[in-house]
């Protein structure tokens, strides 16, 4: 079994609230709440580029239906105001005037019904143009709310980096003092528990948690050498004795 002086292995719970403050730095930056708010922003963003997308689409559908119609509309009032000006120009024959006539009164009420359906196309062009402006106004307010909320994620990123940097540094430093076997136990047990490498015993209570061990288990302990590392019996971690 490891042996390593009492002083020695006290550092080891100095060293384990550093990697428990690390993980916890760690943790806090992959979870900031500001990165929810701007995955749900990258994702507005995508919505309203869809609906850009289909409100141009149906601005092009729109000015091209308006187009036919206003085409359409021209070519009656030409017909019309070419049939006109042959019958008041006397050049048409007599029996072809109530054709004439005739065809100019159609021509009139098929225009009524053109300059209907060119109304509701000029419509439907203005309920387009409005959607596409929309979209384009939406898109211009999601942009500027996702440039506060990467700002914000900018500065909490620098603040947690900071705090991370420090903390590396600290426990550099501190490993370096502990001795190799020593800390590669440490480092073993923290690895098969998934952090915690160490706990501080005072007397019978577990530092941190307000947990005694049992008497049995204290007893153990307590009988071993001070340069004895003691190791808990339910899971591995390193038991540190804080009195002597």
């Amino acid at each position: 079994m490891t042996s390593a002086p009492l002083s020695q292995q006290r550092l080891l719970i100095d060293l384990q609230r550093l990697d428990s403050q690390l993980a916890r730095l760690t943790h806090e930056r992959k979870h900031l709440p500001v990165l929810e708010r701007i995955e749900a922003t990258v994702q507005q963003l995508k919505l309203n580029r869809r609906r850009a997308v289909v409100a141009a689409a149906a601005l092009d559908e729109a000015q091209a239906n308006a187009k036919t119609r206003e085409e359409e509309v021209d070519q009656v009032v030409h017909r019309a105001q070419v049939l006109r000006e042959r019958l008041s120009s006397g050049a048409a024959p007599a029996r072809e005037l109530t054709a004439i006539q005739s065809e100019i009164d159609q021509l009139g009420r098929r225009q009524a019904v053109l300059e209907e359906a060119q109304i509701a196309a000029m419509e439907q062009l203005e309920a387009a143009r409005t959607e596409v402006d929309a979209a384009a106004a939406e898109e211009k307010e999601i942009r500027a709310g996702g440039r506060e909320l990467t700002a914000a994620r900018d500065a909490d990123f620098a603040r947690l980096d900071a705090e991370i940097a420090d903390a590396r540094g600290k426990r550099n430093d501190l490993a370096a003092a502990i001795g190799d076997a020593l800390l590669a136990e440490y480092e073993a047990v923290r690895k098969s528990t998934g952090g915690l490498g160490a706990v501080a015993l005072h007397g019978r209570r577990v530092e941190g948690g307000g947990v005694e061990i049992s008497p049995q288990e204290y007893a153990r302990i307590a009988a071993a050498p001070q340069d004895r590392v003691i190791h808990a019996e339910e899971n591995d971690v390193i038991v540190v004795r804080m009195e002597d």
